[in-house]
Formats: C-alpha cells, structure tokens, sequence
C-alpha cells in the first residue's frame, strides 16, 4: 500500500503530522552507522505505546518547500 493511499483510505481529518526540524532535541551523526535522531512529541502513550501510531516519512526538502509555497500562492484569474 502506498502512503498516499494509506492516509486516503484513514482520512485526512484522522491524521496529523510533526515536522521532526521543529522536535530535535539532538542529532548524532556516524558516517558509517548512519543518524541518531532524539525529538520531543506531545502525543500521550500509554502500555501499548503512542495514543496515535507515528510514522517516520522522509521527503525532499526542496519538493516540500515547492509545494507548501504553491499552496499560498493565490489563485489566476
């Protein structure tokens, strides 16, 4: 299934979404082993874990910047 069709078949009045930018609490970077990402999230959990399942999805910086610019941009005409 692909993302997008996953949030389509849940809704989107039933998903929300954390820019993790905005969360880090630290980064530690090893060129052989890759990124250890900490960040802070307001989601409750409990003994089954999160109130909400998170996702980690990773998207091109520019594509995003693109998109949300085109999205305030007002419409011709």
């Amino acid at each position: 299934m692909k993302l997008s069709e996953l949030i389509a078949a849940c809704g989107d009045d039933k998903v929300e979404f954390q820019n993790l930018d905005q969360s880090l609490i630290s980064v530690d970077f090893n060129a052989k082993r890759g990124s250890k990402i900490t960040f802070g999230t307001s989601m409750t959990a409990g003994l089954d874990g999160t109130d909400k399942l998170g996702l980690v999805v990773w998207l091109d910086r520019k594509a995003v910047a693109d998109a949300i610019a085109n999205k305030k941009e007002p419409a011709n005409g």
